[in-house]
């Protein structure tokens, strides 16, 4: 009796089971072909709206410009200094006796006089701006053409010439850039009144010779330290004197006739 129950239990359990199987297979089978399953497609549409999103979201890339050259900064513009002009050289002339108001431009400088030319007496004189005489450039009854140093000592400034004379005469003021030149070492040959300016090797001595006429003969030397006289006779002569240590020489000579100096170096 309990075996035919048992047998009957299997049995029912056995149908149940068979069933089951019959309900799913006709299932696969009725499903469409390419049909995903609920959660599967879910997946597929979220894996293409981040695609989508991310294709929107791609922003394209853009030209960018070549870089340009930096200019270089230009040089601030310099001011072009304006020359300055070298006052002309001032030159009077007259006739006979006469007063000439003129005034020296260069400050230090040189004056070329000529004149007496029938070898009456010629004088030449200048004063400053009060009336004082500065000095007595020319004294002599010879014709004359020489060359004086004007205003070479500190707070000399001609404005005037007195001129005492038979017949023309002429003075030019000119600046000191005008002056002859004696390279040292080396000798120097002239005649009459002159200054000139010693260039070259460091001064040591002056070989002097000339005043054969026995008549008046002077030479002085003018450097940064004053005024040095090498020279003062009426006596023919010829001798050697030393010559001041100096940044610049001039020498100024007074004469009659010819004269030489030779400059030597130490």
């Amino acid at each position: 009796m309990k075996n035919n129950r048992l047998r009957n239990i299997l049995i029912v359990v056995l149908v149940g089971i068979v069933g089951t199987c019959i309900c799913l297979v006709a299932t696969v089978a009725t499903r469409p072909k390419g049909t995903s399953t609920p959660q599967v497609a879910q997946v597929e549409q979220v894996e293409s709206a981040v695609a989508t999103q991310a294709a929107l979201t791609e922003v394209a890339p853009t030209d960018t410009p070549p870089p340009t050259n930096t200019p270089r900064p230009t040089d601030p513009p310099t001011e072009t200094p304006i020359p300055t002009n070298t006052p002309e050289p001032i030159v009077l002339s007259g006739n006979g006796d006469s007063i000439v108001d003129a005034v020296n431009p260069f400050g230090a400088a040189i004056v070329h006089i000529t004149g007496n030319a029938g070898a009456h007496f010629f004088a030449v004189k200048n004063y400053n701006e009060s009336g004082d005489s500065i000095d007595l450039l020319v004294n002599t009854t010879d014709p004359y053409d020489g060359v004086r140093p004007l205003d070479f000592r500190d707070g000399q400034a001609t404005t005037r010439f007195e001129v005492t004379a038979t017949g023309d005469w002429t003075i030019e003021i000119l600046p000191l850039a005008s002056m002859r030149v004696l390279t040292a070492p080396g000798v120097f040959n002239g005649k009459g009144d002159d200054v000139i300016l010693v260039e070259g090797g460091v001064p040591d001595l002056a070989k002097i010779k000339g005043n054969a006429g026995a008549r008046y003969f002077g030479v002085r030397a003018w450097s940064d330290s004053g005024r040095d006289s090498l020279v003062n006779t009426t006596d023919p002569y010829e001798g050697t004197q030393i010559l001041p240590r100096s940044d610049f020489l001039i020498l100024e000579i007074q004469a009659e006739g010819e004269w030489s100096i030779e400059v030597t170096t130490k």
